[in-house]
C-alpha cells in the first residue's frame, strides 16, 4: 500500500514539476507584439526585472516572486494588444488604458513582496509615468 502511495506521489510531483518548467518556457518564447526585431516575452521580462532590481534594490529572495509578477503583467499586456489588433480597434487611448490597467495590477501585486520603502519608491515612479493611475 505504501509503495503505491509513494509511486503515485512521485508521479504527481514529477508531472507537476515538468508542467511548472514547461509552462513559463513556452510563454517566454512567445513573440512580443510591438517589437519586430524578434524580441520575446522572456527578453522583455529579463529587461524589466533587471531595471526593477536596480531601481527598487530587490533582494535575492524577492527576485523570483518579482519575476512571476512581471511575467503575468507582460503576458496580459501582450494578449491585450493582440485582442485590440484582432478587433482592428487599436488606438493610442486604448493602448494607454490597457497599459495603465496592467501596470496598476503589477504595482498591487508587487506590494506583497516589497518592503514599505521599496513600495513607496515603486508607487512614486509609477505615478510619474502614469499620473492617471488609481494606485
Amino acid at each position: 500500500m505504501k509503495s503505491i502511495y509513494f509511486a503515485l506521489l512521485f508521479f504527481v510531483s514529477l508531472s507537476t514539476a515538468t508542467f511548472a518548467q514547461t509552462k513559463p518556457k513556452s510563454v517566454e518564447d512567445e513573440k512580443f507584439v510591438f517589437l519586430n526585431n524578434g524580441a520575446t516575452v522572456g527578453m522583455i521580462v529579463k529587461a524589466v526585472l533587471k531595471a526593477d532590481k536596480q531601481r527598487l534594490k530587490l533582494t535575492d529572495q524577492q527576485m523570483l516572486p518579482a519575476r512571476d509578477v512581471i511575467i503575468d503583467a507582460t503576458v496580459k499586456y501582450n494578449e491585450g494588444v493582440k485582442k485590440l489588433k484582432a478587433a482592428k480597434s487599436m488606438t493610442q487611448q486604448k493602448l494607454r488604458t490597457l497599459a495603465v490597467a496592467v501596470e496598476d495590477e503589477k504595482v498591487r501585486n508587487y506590494k506583497a513582496i516589497l518592503t514599505p520603502a521599496q513600495y513607496t519608491t515603486l508607487v512614486t515612479l509609477h505615478k510619474k509615468v502614469y499620473p492617471e493611475s488609481k494606485v
